[in-house]
């Protein structure tokens, strides 16, 4: 057996030990009738399906259902495994049948457990996860159901007043919680790419180098670059100034015409000075 078989059997003995435990659900989920309550999840990117019968009455949750569902719900990148609130899967249950969908209609987990890294890593390009998202508790589910429109979902979501919710038109998804009743308007817009990401943090540093050149110069609005073949430690040339725009560029003097001009003063005879 792997290092990872390992840990993940690890991790599913704690659910085996906590499974049902994660909170005690409310008496609001009574709603679904005294019979056994039975889900079909399904995981679209990977094609993993979980069907159980995870409720039954007189024994209550099946720990050993329980522990199908936390499986689906895992962390899909660090395959780790926590125990799922069963109030959770109430909800869903609940929803499904609140919207007419048939009991083996599947739904579709887009996203359930993260890690603490996970959670991270997809905050920093997405701005519509929270920091301290119930999905890092098991407390939360993305999903949709085909043949459901999103919006008929969290109406229900919104009048069963059981926890979180919120509408996320753009991936065509649902999201619910166990925490506290609320809702929030998601950012519009698709998660930001990290090729833009990156692109922005290059325009910052350079904007950044810009300004300490400014700084270490003295120059404001550009920068003087050294010419790079001068010695080191020997400071650049001064540029010559360039001559006014107003002032006429002086003609080339004649040359043959200079030399008549000093032979013919030679020639000339010398005169004296008169006396005053």
């Amino acid at each position: 057996m792997t290092g990872r078989a390992l840990g993940m059997l690890a991790v599913l003995t704690v659910a085996t030990q906590l499974g049902g435990c994660a909170t005690t659900p409310p008496p609001e989920s009574a709603k679904l009738d005294g019979g056994p309550r039975s889900v079909i999840l399904h995981h679209p990117a990977s094609g993993e399906t979980a069907s159980v019968t995870y409720w039954r009455p007189g024994d209550g949750y099946d720990p050993a259902a329980m522990r199908q569902v936390s499986v689906l719900f895992r962390d899909r990148r660090s395959d780790e495994v926590i125990p799922v609130d069963p109030a959770l899967i109430d909800m869903l249950a609940e929803l499904r049948q609140r919207v007419g969908a048939l009991p083996e209609s599947p739904i579709r987990i887009t996203s359930g457990y993260r890690s603490g890294a996970t959670n991270a890593s997809l905050a920093r390009t997405n701005p519509n996860v929270a920091e301290n998202s119930y999905h890092m508790r098991g407390q939360a589910a993305d999903f949709s159901i085909a043949g459901i429109p999103p919006s008929r979902l969290a109406e229900e979501a919104a009048a069963m007043q059981r926890g979180g919710y919120a509408m996320y038109a753009h991936t065509g998804h649902v999201h619910v919680d166990t925490g506290p009743f609320r809702t929030w308007t998601p950012k519009t817009g698709e998660p930001r790419a990290p090729q833009i990401l990156e692109a922005q943090a290059r325009a910052r540093a350079r904007a950044q180098a810009l300004v300490l050149a400014q700084k270490a110069t003295g120059t404001k609005g550009r920068v003087q670059v050294a010419d790079a073949a001068a010695k080191p430690g020997k400071p650049p040339a001064k540029p010559a100034k360039a001559p006014p725009k107003s002032a006429a560029r002086a003609p080339s003097p004649d040359l043959s015409r200079v030399r008549v001009a000093l032979a013919q003063v030679k020639e000339m005879p010398v005169q004296k000075a008169a006396k005053r």
